[in-house]
């Protein structure tokens, strides 16, 4: 276990949990600015304890008319640290093994094995709760490589979560002249829960 890291959950980490699980829509935010959000749907789906250790969550992003077709598919884990929340990133080894699996296929994440996952070096977002919100930003270092149409980019992200709402920006930076290379230019998506899912979480 790194350093700094409790397996044991805090109140607010619990907290986290029963707000991040669960479908998320962005339609309202679509609707009102077209020319720049599309309607996107992301779904966070507790994982069996088994698989991580501890809280985590199968997670896939696609458009709203094709949530069979997910364009981001990523594992994240939920544990404690010194200084607050840590969200530990993976991306599945093999994704097309667990595609659908966020909705209609869920019951097959019980055959998920922490075996079947790579962890993101560099990619871990720090979250700490302010008030009624948790926030959370990409780890310093510029450490997340991303290699979007040919492109070496490092990844920032940006997220802020409510009972009600995940607002989240990803931003791809050139490593060199750290300037946006891909990413929403209007913005973080706001998005807001539609199907719940904490009864899920065995807490």
């Amino acid at each position: 276990m790194p350093i700094g890291l409790d397996r044991t959950p805090s109140p607010e980490l619990l907290q986290m949990a029963r707000w991040l699980a669960g479908d998320f829509s962005n339609q309202e935010q679509a609707w009102e600015n077209p020319p720049f959000f599309a309607q996107i749907r992301v779904a966070y789906r507790p994982l069996p304890a088994h698989v991580l250790g501890g809280i985590g969550f199968y997670v896939e992003q696609a458009y709203s008319g094709h949530l069979e077709d997910p364009y981001r598919q990523a594992v994240v884990e939920l544990t404690q640290a010194s200084a607050g929340i840590l969200i530990r990133n993976y991306r599945p080894l093999e994704p097309q093994r667990w595609r659908g699996c966020a909705r209609e296929r869920a019951d097959q994440l019980s055959q998920l094995q922490a075996a079947d996952l790579a962890y993101l070096e560099g990619c871990d977002v720090h979250v700490k709760r302010q008030g009624s919100l948790f926030i959370g930003a990409t780890e310093p270092g510029c450490r997340c490589c991303v290699v979007r149409n040919g492109q070496a980019t490092y990844l920032q992200t940006t997220l802020h979560l409510s009972e009600s709402e995940f607002c989240s920006h990803d931003r791809g930076m050139d490593p060199i002249t750290h300037r946006q290379v891909w990413g929403a230019l209007a913005g973080a998506f706001r998005f807001q829960k539609v199907v719940d899912w904490q009864a899920e979480l065995l807490l």
